[in-house]
């Protein structure tokens, strides 16, 4: 390990995963043209467009990112992948973990002016819950902080007035659990929990958030320029309470889906931070700037059971033994992306025992192409002979990569099935998947963990939960999610892991109900001037407290 990589293995808190430092310039230079003199702005490359300002709303990493950087919520995480204080200058904890009351800093304000007060948090955490909004981040005040009333205002039962979140005084923040949340302060740094000014976001009615003027700030940056579809400007925010430890006056984000483009601009100086795909990875590696780790993300095939087909569990466990994961991470992408084992990724989280949860459960996805032609063999007897299925996917260069990949594999491990691929924006492909759209058949898509604890994947899938909108459900691991979560096993730390295990095994070994496919890698070019971008495995990447070396 070194300055580049930090890790915390603790059960119940985010860790943080930042880039591993590589070895000293070769051939090709691909150090950026600029001199780092007098350094003030760093540019980054997406690949995936900005989705939504409104983070009670968001659900992707990229929007999560820029939100980040704009408004602060009640903790922050740091470096080390621990909540501290932002909004929040220091809170209590009742002796039994079920009260947190928070105490917010003097002079805390908006970008208009206007305080920051804890009724912004009480507004702002009862319209995640509200029926009305249907937000797919409604259950973090749920099953996972455990509000007191959320899954019954989320269900419509009651009134978001009885949330139990509130506001005693202006500078006091008071929320109410029915059950301990380890992770709860973690949890109070992810946007969906931001503070939000009930006045300005009524008088903007359906416009809020949709440019910058309608809406309000209160980070270390405000958003300064907006042209959806390019390039996303933040200008650093001189009223934010610790603007003294903000370094860049500006950090923008340029969306480049075209990674040659992106890496001919990262040599001329134009970008600082550019990811690497493929044949580029072996390009750069070993280069100075170049950096690499292992990422939270988990990209899995998430089939629509909308469609009757779909049910057929000899066609889904077709396509699990069918996908040679080894081949698509070291053949295809290239980028330090590892084969899934499970639909919980390594180096993420740890439990009671301190060990790596993969370490402690069996490897439930493998390469099997006999067990693949058996079981499409037998999806044929129902089926029929030939079968088309539709493959959803977005449209940056790895999900076009490795979704040719899916459809070469599968057609050659079941002769008489088709893949045919269906390439969408980022937006597009997730709205459709959300609606369960009947286009939608199969989704190539991912999931980012909010906090380190399996408990951030399996909720995914759990149907028996107020606002859930995926198509998947069964009563036996929903029943099991609940032992973990709310039931007999939730405060038994040994108990709760191995129900996370076993509703893992039904997931995956038994049903075969979602398709894990990689753990993303994540190789990339930074400039070499730059340091301060903290990369974490269980929370939102940081861009906050980047600074000149």
């Amino acid at each position: 390990m070194n300055r580049f990589r930090k890790t915390a293995a603790l059960a119940l808190s985010l860790a943080m995963l930042t880039a591993c430092s590589s070895g000293s310039a070769s051939t090709p230079s691909a150090a950026p043209a600029d001199d780092a003199a007098g350094k003030t702005s760093v540019t980054v490359a997406i690949d995936a467009d900005l989705n939504t300002m409104d983070y009670q709303v968001a659900t992707d990493g990229n929007s999560f990112i820029m939100q980040t950087l704009c408004i602060a919520g009640l903790t922050e995480i740091n470096g080390e992948g621990t909540p501290v204080a932002d909004m929040a200058e220091t809170w209590d904890i009742s002796e039994d973990g079920l009260q947190y009351t928070f105490h917010l800093r003097d002079g805390i304000t908006w970008s208009d002016g206007t305080p920051v007060t804890a009724n912004d948090f009480v507004f702002a955490w009862r319209r995640l819950v509200d029926p009305a909004l249907a937000s797919e981040y409604n259950f973090l005040l749920d099953t996972a902080m455990h509000v007191v009333n959320a899954a019954e205002v989320i269900k419509g039962e009651k009134p978001v007035e009885e949330l139990g979140v509130s506001a005693p005084d202006d500078k006091t923040f008071v929320v109410d659990l029915s059950i301990p949340c380890g992770f709860f302060l973690s949890l109070c740094a992810f946007p969906s929990t931001f503070p939000l000014n009930q006045a300005f976001f009524e008088a903007q009615g359906d416009k809020y958030a949709q440019n910058i003027d309608n809406q309000l700030y209160n980070g270390p940056y405000v958003m300064s320029d907006r042209q959806d579809g390019s390039l996303y400007t933040f200008t650093k925010n001189p009223n934010y309470w610790n603007a003294d430890n903000i370094a860049m006056e500006t950090v923008a984000f340029q969306l480049l889906q075209d990674t040659q483009s992106a890496m001919m601009s990262y040599e001329n100086g134009d970008l600082d931070v550019v990811k690497l795909v493929s044949e580029q990875v072996e390009a750069y590696s070993g280069t100075e700037g170049y950096v690499s780790n292992l990422q939270g993300y988990l990209w899995y095939i998430s089939p629509n059971y909308t469609h009757d087909f779909i049910n057929n569990a000899d066609l889904r466990e077709a396509i699990m033994f069918g996908i040679d994961r080894e081949a698509i991470c070291n053949l295809v992408l290239k980028d330090g992306s590892v084969a899934a084992r499970g639909i919980i990724p390594r180096e993420f989280a740890y439990g009671p025992d301190g060990k790596d949860y993969c370490d402690t459960t069996d490897a439930f996805v493998t390469y099997d192409p006999e067990r693949a032609a058996a079981a499409w063999a037998r999806a044929q007897e129902a089926l029929g002979e030939t079968l088309t299925i539709s493959l959803l996917f977005e449209d940056s260069e790895a999900s076009k990569a490795v979704a040719e990949n899916l459809k070469s594999m599968l057609e050659a491990n079941c002769p008489g099935l088709t893949i045919s691929l269906d390439q969408k924006p980022k937006k597009t492909r997730l709205e459709l998947m959300r609606t369960l759209d009947p286009s939608f058949e199969l989704g190539l898509t991912r999931w980012g963990p909010d906090y380190n604890d399996p408990q951030t994947y399996m909720d995914l899938f759990k149907s028996d939960v107020a606002g859930y909108n995926g198509s998947f459900s069964n009563d036996e691991y929903n029943e099991i999610m609940n032992r973990a979560e709310t039931g007999e096993d939730a405060a038994n730390p040994e108990a709760r892991w191995q129900d996370m295990k076993d509703a893992e095994k039904l997931l995956i070994a038994d049903l075969y109900a979602e398709i894990p496919v990689y753990q993303n890698g994540g190789a990339m070019m930074i400039n070499p001037a730059i340091d301060g971008i903290e990369f974490h495995a269980g929370a939102v990447d940081n861009y906050r407290h980047i600074y000149v070396k």
